[in-house]
């Protein structure tokens, strides 16, 4: 292995020659040496360790990059102790073997990044985490504390020493020297070791920290990316953008954004709606694996999300059907963090950040900040929701004010008629005619009288002053008088059924609802109109009936509510598109209700009022 930090090759064993003292110290080796570019350490640091500690600490404090120091401080170790090799180990996890992240003397098979060292008593290294203090070797033959691992016994390592690198809350790995002569290390050569670990350590941290500021520093700034593209006013790619700066920012190889939704054959199902990767991983675009997935088939993932809890899962630890999902996707992925998008208090579906080379390790920061990015694209998800209901609204206005100008002209075009007719030709019409003329004008002045009632009582509905009187009424009664008001109008076809219902209510109320109901069923309903009155559990109820084709199935869950018109039109009733809506209204203020459904080819308008005691 090169030296990094000193550019000086080491050679191997086997073309190797030193002269040692009798302490074990180089005193002369046969062998080739390459200059150090830059110059070599000075000899002070041979003669007071403390001073190349001291360079080795400032160099910490000023350099960046840890795998520097950590190149730097085999090189002086290897320099200073007078040995042939030192390493740097790290451990990511305990019980997992340690990784060499620096090294020098080492031959050139053995490579930083790759070469592993066991966790276990058969390594030196692996002993040294369990120790309370440096190691010391003697004679690796005779060791009889660890057996010598592959990479020390094919190197002819003799003596030794490590030293434990201290980590927050576990050690961070191993730093350690060794020759392939005998040696006895003394008390000012052990403590250098173990100043050059607690550099390390300190190094390790700050590096850690000076990451984690990084990170939360890009983080807040692909936030504010990702604000500033949700927030845009126009644009099909919106969410593609905001999901682009939380891909830089977070590393991610895939960042995808899911919504749930209502499959009719495959049920309630997580579906893709947006996604970004890195440049040069697989396109998901060219798979539709994860398109619309049904949430039974990933029952675990939906238990932590539905509650609101982000879920960090790797799919070789999954189990089931959820297992067998992720192990069939075309495109694996080694680990990925789900966290939940609520809309209005409702799990509305997920962000997702899936990564294929690594198992990454989320960090309660990371979590915190990716779940500002999930808040902020529920708030893009409810303001278009906003928007869209908005745009309903206005264009329900626009209907609404379109059908008052024609619900109102009507009448008044039939009224003008009628009135000239019986200003200019008064004379010539007979008296059958007159009585006409003035009985249309009558009924078309009701239907106008009809409408101002419905907008009236809309009007004090919305703000909140509708209000209803509660006195003994006979429902049979109120509406044959209502009928009364339609003579002519194929009212006579209309059967009434049943006898006196006694409940409690205001009449003119109740008049306006039969109205509303009975003009309903003349303008949409079928042939057959009929009216049933009974008592059914302590209500007094009427019901409208014809059979007419109904309202459609996908209106049925909205007729009662503010101007609401089928696209087919029959079965909504009033004119304006407020008859349901106020007779619904009127029917709960006065305690009671007002219903439909669809039964053996009849539409059913049930109005119930509390029984009069």
């Amino acid at each position: 292995m090169t030296c990094t930090f000193l550019k000086c090759h080491v050679p191997s064993a086997e073309n190797t020659k030193a002269a040692r003292n009798e302490e074990g110290r180089i005193v002369a080796m046969g062998m080739t040496t390459t200059p150090p570019v830059g110059g070599s350490f000075p000899e002070a640091y041979r003669d007071i360790p403390q001073v190349a500690v001291t360079q080795l600490g400032q160099t910490a404090l000023t350099q960046h990059e840890i795998e520097s120091v950590f190149d730097m401080a085999v090189e002086l170790v290897c320099h200073v102790l007078d040995v042939e090799y030192a390493k740097v180990l790290r451990q990511s996890t305990a019980g997992e073997p340690l990784l060499l992240v620096a090294g020098c003397g080492w031959q050139e098979h053995v490579q930083v990044g790759k070469t592993t060292v066991p966790d276990d008593s058969g390594s030196q290294a692996g002993y040294t985490l369990i120790s309370n203090g440096p190691v010391i070797v003697g004679d690796l033959s005779r060791e009889e504390r660890f057996a010598g691992p592959r990479l020390l016994v094919d190197h002819a390592v003799v003596s030794g020493i490590s030293v434990a690198i201290p980590g927050r809350e576990r050690p961070f790995g191993v730093v350690g020297a060794h020759t392939r002569f005998p040696r006895r290390f003394t008390s000012e050569e052990v403590n250098f070791l173990q100043s050059v670990a607690y550099i390390l350590g300190s190094a390790v941290e700050n590096h850690r920290i000076r990451a984690q500021v990084e990170q939360r520093a890009g983080y807040e700034a692909a936030l504010a990316d990702c604000a500033q593209s949700l927030l845009a006013s126009t644009g099909e790619d919106r969410l593609e953008l905001a999901l682009e700066a939380l891909l830089t920012a977070t590393k991610a190889t895939y960042v995808f954004v899911e919504r749930n939704v209502m499959d009719p054959e495959l049920g309630f199902c997580s579906q893709t709606v947006a996604e970004v990767e890195q440049e040069g991983a697989p396109d998901y675009e060219d798979s539709d694996f994860w398109e619309l997935v049904p949430w039974d088939r990933m029952p675990t993932s939906r238990a932590h999300l539905e509650q609101g809890n982000p879920f960090m899962l790797i799919p070789d630890m999954l189990e089931g059907v959820e297992f067998e999902l992720y192990a069939a996707d075309p495109i694996p992925v080694k680990s990925e963090l789900d966290i939940p998008i609520f809309v209005g208090g409702e799990w509305a579906g997920l962000i997702g950040f899936a990564d294929m080379t690594i198992i990454r390790h989320w960090t309660d920061n990371d979590l915190s900040l990716l779940a500002t990015a999930a808040k902020m694209i529920g708030a893009f998800w409810e303001r278009d929701a906003a928007n869209d209901r908005l745009e309903e609204m206005n264009l329900a206005k626009d209907e609404f004010l379109a059908s008052i100008s024609h619900e109102l002209r009507t009448p008044l075009t039939s009224v003008m008629g009628y009135a000239q007719l019986l200003r200019d030709s008064d004379d010539r019409l007979t008296e059958p005619q007159r009585h006409e003329a003035a009985a249309a004008v009558l009924k078309q002045a009701g239907d106008l009288n009809q409408i101002v009632d419905d907008l009236l009582v809309a009007a004090k509905a919305e703000m909140g002053e509708l209000t209803v009187n509660r006195v003994p009424v006979n429902l049979f009664a109120q509406a044959s008088q209502v009928l009364e008001e339609y003579r002519g109008q194929k009212v006579s076809d209309i059967r009434l059924r049943g006898g006196a219902t006694r409940a409690t209510g205001d009449p003119t109320r109740v008049r306006q609802i039969f109205r509303n109901l009975i003009t309903n069923a003349l303008r949409y309903g079928g042939e057959s109109i009929r009216m049933e009155f009974l008592d059914i559990d302590q209500r007094a109820v009427a019901r409208v009936i014809d059979n007419g084709q109904g309202v459609a199935p996908e209106d049925r869950e909205r007729i009662f509510l503010p101007r609401q018109r089928s696209s087919t039109a029959p079965g909504l009733t009033a004119a304006l598109g407020l008859g349901l809506t106020i007779s619904h209204q009127l029917a709960q203020l006065m305690g009671g209700d007002l219903t439909y459904r669809y039964e053996e080819r009849e539409s059913i308008f049930e109005f119930s009022l509390p029984v009069l005691n």
